[in-house]
């Protein structure tokens, strides 16, 4: 099997599982190989099979079984209609990594120089959101987004609220697989009361005026929605490899990289 020689490209990866499972090598019903397996066949990540496997989710193609393992599809309806999931280079694990370490560290610097009145509109963004809870996922949505890029705007310097802007679009409109994960699974109200829990607690330090705070309230708040992708794909929570993206369970402020 040819090498891949972008490691981080999930979509290139899920074609060729995908031709895998139509060219017989595994019937209806089969188990594929574990994670552990595909990656060392792609010689890519853990984290870039998971996204490979969740694009080919969507796409009806196999079906991940808590403790079982990852199976192709026993549906022959299914078997014989190969949906097309557009192409992205950059998958939904890589999409949190970035935000998590960028946007928590503009909410950080947000916290020292934003104003009263951006205070007063995020609380009222906030209130808005929760009124929505059981209501209007597109308009909880863009309230989402509006909070995200009033923060960013309060730092008042023009490359991070750009950096903002280009970060949102590449994880919320312009991803394809992001979109599909968002409209099949993102907009339960459970997980609306999860964003809305973290929302109340980034305005929280923001209020107090405390970089260290935001910084934290941020970084929670993408690693809870790394969580909520890692359950929707069926994955535990311990089972990580060396080679996955880097996401620290909780926020450590003291936290130094060991000297070369």
């Amino acid at each position: 099997m040819d090498k891949v020689k972008n490691k981080r490209r999930y979509y290139d990866i899920g074609l060729q599982i995908e031709e895998m499972l139509f060219s017989g090598i595994f019937n209806a019903g089969e188990r594929l190989p574990s994670e552990r397996e595909l990656s060392e066949r792609f010689e890519t990540s853990r984290a870039t099979i998971r996204e490979a496997i969740i694009m080919l989710e969507l796409k009806g193609l196999v079906v991940v079984k808590q403790g079982a393992g990852i199976f192709f599809i026993d549906s022959p309806e299914k078997v014989t209609s190969r949906t097309i999931v557009p192409q992205s280079d950059i998958g939904p694990f890589e999409l949190l990594q970035a935000r998590q370490l960028i946007e928590s560290n503009i909410a950080a610097f947000a916290a020292t120089q934003i104003k009263f009145n951006e205070l007063r509109e995020l609380k009222s963004v906030v209130n808005q959101q929760e009124q929505e809870l059981g209501g209007d996922s597109q308009k909880f949505e863009a309230l989402d987004q509006q909070f995200h890029m009033l923060i960013a705007e309060s730092t008042q310097n023009r490359v991070l609220i750009n950096q903002a802007v280009d970060m949102w679009s590449s994880v919320r409109t312009t991803n394809p697989l992001w979109k599909e994960l968002n409209s099949q699974f993102l907009h339960e109200d459970k997980l609306k009361n999860q964003w809305l829990n973290d929302h109340k607690a980034i305005l929280a330090a923001l209020q107090k005026r405390s970089a260290d705070e935001a910084r934290h309230a941020v970084w929670q708040h993408l690693e809870n929605s790394k969580r909520q992708l890692m359950k929707i794909a069926n994955i535990e929570a311990g089972d990580t490899g060396d080679d996955d993206y880097f996401f620290a369970m909780s926020f450590d402020p003291d936290f130094n990289t060991p000297e070369a």
